[in-house]
């Protein structure tokens, strides 16, 4: 059996060529990563429309006739895939890692234009070689085979001319892309730089190569956001504009420097517990957007921040997929937030990125290359890390500084950390570093750490976190701070709780003056001047006391009759015998009709002794017309000077208060018999040991108004007394009490064309007393 190889039609070309690379874009990012892979330190990009070609400058290493002949020619060949895995790790330095590593990127020459001229010199050669290459003579036919199509490949003395950039100077390499696919014109280049800028470094941190872009016009001046450097705008907007946290932990040792919007906030170091970490280097820069810098990069960058993505891994330079999408949440940050909004950051909340920088196979990829890392150990760890120390530390300092401030989320400035409380709450979290075991503090910002000039913004847990960062940091300059602060506020509390001494003992006497005085103006409107008091008004009094005097002694001279008819009739006939039944029930039933009357008429000597002494109680003073006992007046304003002056403070009485609501009740009444009620109802609640006595006025309709009376006293005890009778004349739960107090009450309300009733659920002593005004009062 003979052997066979495969043969390869010219057409490969367009399927490693322009059927891959679609995107002149992406086209021209592949040769840009060639660049940078060459370690270039600038990169010029000229496009002239006038002559359809595109020339690509950089001064990196370079190829000799021999590296384009066995590496550049080599379809498929990738240096970076070849490296000897024990050197790996001397090839993988900050800004000097392999881009791609397919080995096709130089076929995107093919996507944008027919032609290519490659001029390349190494260092300390005086020749400089040149490839060209006709793409169209792959396409002529398809049975012709890949290697049978001839490229031209010598020498030339010099690098063709450049019209902007610097013809490399020792060593370096230009492309020369000639009949262009495209048209090249000053938009296109600027979304060309809107795409180098995002994909060269999306946030500006990890190069240092300079890449221009230029267009040729005819015009000596350049073109505004054309001609000129690309510059990645979100990378200073992410410097200047966020809150960020940069994390290094290499060697055993986490360093960590946290910056709000440009301003150095801390650095810290500590030693490293991830042990599983300890061969690999892992840089992390995380940065917090507000309201303000998230605008300001859609604005910039044409995208929402959430739509950007979230916090990217890299793997010795390569972004490992799909950590950092826009839905994807690796490092459960989405999950946690759902827990608590307004205390945890969330993927929509920050960007940033992660570079890990391991040796071979120390964290392997998942097979389909879009799903993260093969977890293990290593993995775990790693992530665990990422959430402890960058964004844990991230976001303890959001949370407790800038989300604190509900206006800090439309600042772009730091000048909101220069007020009193803003200092507090970085020193809060500068303290807690100074608190945590074996945290090393390299430096936090003075102005911000710092005793407040204000004495009265010094709280106790300042001064304490305070003491706690010196004392970290050996500043005794600090400290001295702390002590004079601590002296400063001990004088201040002493010297103002002497003055709050004083003014509290002026507040005093003060109120008991304004409350002689009150007391004063009160006695002075209810009784009247005391001249007022002549020889006729004490007649009227007199007059009074007779009339109601008289009344008491004709109750009581006829409760006195009915007494001696009872004991009269209640004689037996000496010949009575059991069976006269009928003459006993006569008798009994003549008892208790005497009985009746007799009740009735101590009653009316109860509610006249009652009106007697409340006449007697206005003799130093007489307001009330007691020649006619009825005046016609406003009830409202008439009781509120009786509980004033009358019942302010009575001896032994429950405190009583009167509230008329502001209302207002125009009508004819007897100031004596409004005062019995009153003294009356106090009185019951004495006896049921109350401490307070409300009477309180509501409006009742059109002209009436409602008086609910409550006091704190012991109630209705329904065991013993039955609140469906407590009105009626006799009935009383007291055994010293006479049930006519209540009665009386009701009698006077009731002239009144008023009613009173028990309300609640009968357990209180609580009463509304309704009363009604003048029909044409409203």
């Amino acid at each position: 059996m003979g052997t066979e190889t495969f043969r390869i039609s010219s057409y490969l070309k367009d399927i490693i060529g322009r059927d891959l690379v679609t995107n002149e874009f992406v086209a021209i990012f592949e040769l840009v990563k060639n660049s940078f892979d060459a370690k270039a330190k600038k990169v010029d990009i000229e496009f002239d429309p006038g002559e359809r070609t595109i020339t690509i400058v950089d001064d990196g290493i370079g190829m000799s006739q021999k590296d384009i002949r066995d590496k550049w020619l080599f379809v498929a060949y990738s240096e970076k895939a070849l490296v000897d895995p024990d050197t790996y790790r001397d090839k993988i330095k900050p800004a000097g890692q392999f881009a791609g590593s397919k080995g096709i990127g130089r076929f995107a020459c093919d996507t944008l234009g027919q032609q290519l001229e490659l001029y390349s010199r190494v260092e300390g050669s005086k020749s400089i070689s040149r490839l060209e290459i006709d793409w169209t003579k792959f396409e002529a036919s398809s049975t012709d085979e890949f290697q049978d199509v001839q490229v031209n490949l010598g020498t030339v003395r010099a690098f063709p001319s450049v019209a902007n950039a610097n013809a490399p100077a020792a060593n370096g390499t230009v492309l020369v892309i000639r009949n262009t696919r495209q048209e090249w014109n000053a938009d296109r280049i600027r979304r060309l730089r809107k795409d180098l800028a995002k994909l060269i470094d999306p946030f500006g941190t990890t190069t240092h190569v300079k890449v221009q872009t230029w267009l040729l016009d005819g015009s000596t001046e350049q073109i505004e956001g054309v001609d000129g450097p690309v510059g990645n705008d979100v990378a200073g907007l992410l410097q200047e504009k966020t809150s960020r946290i940069e994390v290094v932990i290499e060697g055993g040792t986490i360093a960590s420097t946290l910056f709000d919007r440009g301003r150095k906030i801390y650095a810290i170091r500590e030693p490293s517990p991830l042990s599983d970490l300890s061969d690999c280097r892992v840089e992390g820069h995380i940065y917090f957007l507000n309201r303000s810098a998230k605008h300001t990069f859609t604005v910039r960058m044409g995208v929402r921040p959430i739509e950007f993505g979230s916090i990217f891994l890299f793997l010795n330079r390569f972004r490992i997929f799909p950590i950092g999408e826009e839905f994807d949440d690796t490092f459960g940050l989405n999950r946690r937030k759902q827990q608590g909004q307004s205390r945890y950051l969330g993927t929509r909340d920050i960007i940033g990125r992660v570079d890990v920088t391991a040796p071979p196979k120390m964290f392997r990829e998942v097979s389909s290359r879009d799903a993260g890392l093969v977890e293990d150990a290593r993995s775990r760890a790693l992530f665990d890390a990422i959430r402890r120390y960058m964004i844990f530390r991230l976001e303890r300092y959001v949370v407790g500084v800038n989300w604190a401030d509900a206006r800090d989320q439309e600042r772009d400035t730091a000048e909101g950390l220069e007020t009193d409380r803003a200092r507090e709450r970085v020193l809060s979290v500068i303290g807690t570093l100074a608190r945590t075991k074996d945290v090393e503090i390299l430096y936090y910002d003075k102005e911000l750490v710092r005793v407040s000039d204000d004495p009265d913004q010094v709280t106790d847990a300042a001064l304490k976190a305070m003491s706690e960062v010196a004392e970290s940091r050996g500043d005794n300059s600090l400290l001295r701070q702390v002590e004079d602060a601590r002296r400063r506020i001990e004088e201040l509390r002493a010297s103002r709780e002497e003055a709050r001494e004083i003014a509290q003992r002026a507040i005093e006497e003060r109120q008991r003056a304004d409350a002689i005085i009150e007391r004063l103006e009160q006695q002075a409107a209810f009784l009247g001047r005391s001249q007022d008091v002549d020889v006729e008004r004490v007649q009227l009094l007199m007059h009074q006391a007779i009339i109601h005097s008289g009344h008491i002694r004709a109750a009581v001279s006829n409760a006195a009759h009915e007494i001696r008819n009872v004991l009269s009739g209640a004689t037996l006939p000496e010949e009575f015998e059991l069976e006269d039944v009928g003459d006993v029930e006569d008798i009994f039933a003549s008892i208790r009709q005497s009985a009746r009357r007799v009740s009735v008429s101590l009653a009316e000597a109860s509610l006249s002794g009652d009106r007697l002494r409340t006449v007697l109680s206005f003799a130093p003073n007489i307001r009330v017309d007691l020649e006619t006992d009825e005046v016609r007046g406003d009830l409202m304003k008439f009781l509120k000077e009786y509980f004033e002056v009358r019942l302010a403070e009575v001896p032994g009485m429950p405190h009583a208060t009167f509230d008329a609501s502001g209302l207002s009740l125009h009508r004819e009444f007897s100031p004596v018999d409004v005062a019995v009620i009153v003294d009356n109802l106090q009185d019951n609640a004495r006896k049921a040991k109350a401490s307070k006595l409300e009477f309180k006025a509501a409006k009742k309709g059109q002209n009436g108004v409602v008086i609910r009376v409550s006091d704190d006293g012991l109630g209705i005890d329904q065991r013993k007394v039955d609140p469906a009778k407590i009105f009626e004349r006799g009935y009383t739960g007291s055994a010293t009490g006479t049930g006519l107090g209540l009665y009386s009450i009701r009698q006077i309300i009731q002239k009144m064309g008023g009613t009173i009733e028990l309300v609640g659920d009968g357990s209180r002593a609580d009463f509304d007393i309704a009363i009604f005004g003048d029909k044409h009062e409203s």
